[in-house]
């Protein structure tokens, strides 16, 4: 392997590597296992929202009991919406890379390492070789 090579096969794959990388586009899905609290504008109800727009829970403080049914679901709606809107906040704020992206950069650094490796030992023969030719 003449050292040209090497370095230029090395090159191409740190190259490769390195748009990879770049190409990683971020997901502003949640994550699953996120989960958001909201509340209606009083604090009476209490939601929690897990990802996919799931509730996970509702709590009906007892001085929402002494409002009107309407009141009480237009009050559970706004928590339920203040709850999502946290959730996709959050995902923005946090952005998670595609696991396509990552499995794609995975597989160019292993081939990076792998190419570093072989071309690492072949260095260390000419040198060995060099020194027992001393």
């Amino acid at each position: 392997m003449s050292y040209e090579l090497a370095t230029d096969d090395l090159d191409k794959l740190l190259g490769d590597a390195a748009g990879a990388a770049a190409s990683l586009r971020p997901s502003t899905e949640p994550e699953a296992g996120a989960r958001a609290e909201g509340h209606d504008p009083d604090g009476l109800i209490r939601v929690v929202v897990s990802a996919g727009g799931l509730v996970e829970s509702v709590e009906i403080g007892p001085r929402a009991l002494r409002l009107g049914s309407q009141e009480v679901a237009d009050r559970a709606v706004a928590a339920i919406n203040d709850a999502l809107d946290r959730l996709a906040a959050d995902a923005a704020e946090h952005p998670s890379p595609s696991a396509e992206a990552v499995a794609e950069l995975t597989a160019k650094l292993e081939q990076t390492r792998n190419m570093s490796l072989q071309q690492l030992r072949a260095y260390t023969r000419s040198l060995q070789d060099l020194m027992n030719s001393l």
